[in-house]
């Protein structure tokens, strides 16, 4: 099945049981990070609008960080 839609994937297929997602800036780099407990998130989503963060390997979506 193909699903275009012009909102976000995380807004089209909200699941309510998973934990919210949280806005953060991690090395002036804007991202939406999935909490797992104090200090572990991983990044669902960058918001930069800077392609070169994208290219870096450090902020992948689905790359577990500490903080």
């Amino acid at each position: 099945m193909i699903y275009y839609a012009v909102v976000p994937m995380e807004l089209a297929f909200f699941d309510e049981s998973q934990t919210p997602l949280e806005e953060v800036e991690i090395e002036g780099v804007p991202m939406l990070v999935r909490k797992h407990n104090e200090r572990e998130k991983t990044i669902v989503r960058l918001l930069s609008a800077d392609p070169a963060h994208y290219l870096d390997p450090r902020f992948q979506p689905g790359l577990r960080i500490s903080l």
